[in-house]
């Protein structure tokens, strides 16, 4: 039987499907990538092979469509995609695995705490882990320059950096709910991460950021850095995370700093991928019921990825 994989909120993800439909090709099983997504016009269906039009999965029944279409498409993996969406895929996991459908994603406690950046930080103090101070006021803290971030936001939507405290201030008020944080200085770096179904860091690849745009890595590049592959190690095994994620530090020199954890894969996961860090591969063995065992520090260093918009003729 081939190994049929779903990419939910496909979007614009080429890259990341196109990561996946290598291995696919590979095992010559004849199985189908699938992209799925609320919005029918996405560019992301242009580039699988079969599209699946999901329900918003705020709407009622959602869950329930979901695991009917796992269990009739006969859906071997199923990668999340999108902040919103992995509570749900969070809480689902059980339900799925017992119909055949790995999703290789953490428990809801997990993923809730990864998506809170204010319990990320309480967790990663509680468990020695380096991290950023974190508060819901200005009160907390003395000096003059400030980042303002949503508790709950994603990427670099509704975030000031390096503003004064009466400014930090009147950002603030136009939040949901701010959380503030001393600025940090360093080098901004990302850290991709695959975690067993086992629970265990199969590795752990620093890059550094060398240009970001809207919050996503546009140019970057696999570094050497001991200490920021231990502290991202040190948090990936301390909750009951799965699959792959993407850690956010700063760091001076051997000094780093973590300050916030997407439990899915990122933008520019790519990159982790071609440097050995093989998502695609890994989660389609584990789907299949094999153990990927850890290597870390296998990763290749010194790769770089280069982001950038293209195009593909569809013929009449």
């Amino acid at each position: 039987m081939g190994v049929n994989i779903l990419v939910s909120s496909v979007s614009r993800k080429v890259p990341l499907l196109e990561a996946l439909r290598e291995p696919l090709v590979e095992t010559r099983s004849g199985g189908l990538l699938w992209g799925a997504d609320a919005d029918a016009e996405c560019v992301g269906r242009y580039f699988v092979d079969r599209f699946w039009e999901m329900p918003r999965l705020a709407t009622s029944g959602a869950s329930e469509q979901l695991l009917r279409f796992c269990s009739e498409q006969e859906i071997s993996l199923v990668v999340p995609t999108r902040d919103g969406e992995l509570p749900l895929f969070a809480t689902l996991r059980d339900d799925l695995a017992e119909g055949g459908t790995y999703v290789p994603i953490g428990t809801p406690e997990a993923v809730g705490l990864c998506l809170d950046k204010l319990r990320f930080h309480e967790h990663c103090r509680a468990q020695g882990i380096p991290t950023v101070p974190t508060a819901t006021t200005l009160d907390e803290f003395d000096g003059d320059k400030f980042v303002v971030k949503e508790r709950r936001g994603a990427g670099s939507r509704k975030l000031a950096i390096g503003f004064d405290r009466r400014a930090a201030a009147a950002f603030g008020q136009q939040l949901d709910e701010p959380i503030f944080q001393p600025a940090v200085s360093g080098v901004e770096h990302s850290v991709d991460v695959y975690v067993n179904r086992d629970g265990r860091v199969v590795d752990a690849a620093p890059r550094v950021r060398i240009r970001v745009h809207d919050g996503e890595s546009t140019v970057t590049e696999t570094v050497e850095h001991p200490e920021l592959s231990a502290a991202a190690v040190r948090f990936a095994e301390s909750v009951p995370l799965r699959g792959h994620l993407v850690l956010q530090a700063i760091a001076r020199g051997p000094a780093v700093t973590l300050l916030e954890c997407n439990p899915r894969v990122g933008g520019a996961s790519t990159l982790s991928f071609r440097a050995g860090l093989d998502f695609p591969r890994w989660a389609i063995r584990e789907a299949l019921g094999e153990t990927v065992e850890p290597q870390l520090g296998q990763y290749r260093r010194g790769i770089r990825l280069v982001r950038y918009p293209a195009d593909r003729l569809i013929p009449p």
